[in-house]
């Protein structure tokens, strides 16, 4: 787990705007980004980073989709559909309002990875709709989630964070509509 953090620590100094625009620093220092981050996994009961072999394992996900790694819960969100991956969205949506900076750090991380091979959508732009149309669709567009959502894009104004939670936003405003 101390590699995991560590990982999430430097994503966080990455997307946390530890230097200002054009490279020079602020008076956040790394040390101050991974006491923040750290505080954040600290109040997780789920870890980051899987190292399981066994990630494959469909029904086990799905019977612990409140326990598995984050990476586990989104391949298994990218491969299922239907009523087995309503349970894993639910799940990705409360796992970023309990943590959004990890979420989003690790979406993140993902880069351009496509869905499939037959899907050209970002993986991580996908999971955003996921989680937004869980808001939308189960909660009604809850306080706790337009709170999270506020808060993330203050803290990520620009970069590949803040296009995420855009891409999240206008998912969320799509499926709320849908649902009226």
């Amino acid at each position: 787990m101390k590699k995991a953090a560590v990982l999430v620590c430097m994503a966080s100094v990455l997307l946390s705007g530890c230097s200002g625009a054009g490279g020079e620093k602020v008076s956040q220092t790394a040390d101050s980004c991974a006491q923040a981050v750290a505080s954040e996994l600290a109040k997780t009961d789920w870890t980051a980073v899987s190292t399981d072999a066994n990630s494959e394992d469909a029904a086990y996900v799905m019977a612990h989709t409140d326990t598995v790694a984050l990476d586990r819960l989104i391949a298994f969100t990218l491969t299922s559909d239907g009523g087995p991956s309503e349970g894993a969205c639910e799940e990705l949506r409360s796992r970023f309002l309990e943590s959004p900076h990890t979420v989003l750090a690790y979406l993140v991380l993902m880069g351009d990875q496509p869905v499939s091979s037959d899907d050209s959508t970002p993986a991580a732009e996908f999971i955003c709709g996921q989680i937004a149309s869980a808001d939308a669709a189960w909660h009604d567009g809850s306080e706790e989630f337009a709170q999270v959502m506020e808060s993330c894009k203050a803290d990520y104004p620009e970069g590949p964070a803040a296009e995420l939670l855009s891409k999240m936003e206008t998912a969320h405003e799509a499926s709320l509509e849908r649902n009226k």
